[in-house]
């Protein structure tokens, strides 16, 4: 599985939290481990957390989207890991840069995790 370097000008938070995920991304065993595994596991080795997964079925010319959180210096960094239809790669993207609409509920649906993991 190959996975696709960030090339846009990364001026929002945490783009070594985003390149250590497309690192951990790229030694997993996309077919295998099928697309939630392989996030799944590459969040393990980094100390992320998947906020969400979308099965989106070539809308937007994607399959599959996760929203994810990694921690840069106890400040969230919220990204998209996409599996764009017809490759075999998974791309991470900024929410920040995404073209995906469902980028725009990331920061909100966040904050609704966070907000119910103190109430437990």
């Amino acid at each position: 599985m190959q996975t696709a370097l960030l090339e846009q000008n990364e001026t929002a938070a945490g783009p070594l939290e985003l390149v250590e995920l497309e690192l951990a991304l790229k030694h997993q065993d996309f077919v295998e481990q099928g697309f939630e595994g392989a996030v799944k596991h590459a969040l393990e080795q980094i100390e992320g957390r998947l906020l969400f997964q979308m099965r989106l079925d070539g809308v937007n010319d994607c399959d599959w989207v996760a929203a994810i959180e990694l921690e840069d210096e106890d400040t969230p960094v919220h990204a998209l890991v996409v599996q764009r239809t017809g490759s075999d790669t998974l791309d991470v993207e900024s929410i920040e840069t995404s073209d995906l609409p469902v980028a725009r509920i990331v920061n909100a649906y966040a904050s609704l995790i966070t907000t119910l993991d103190r109430v437990q």
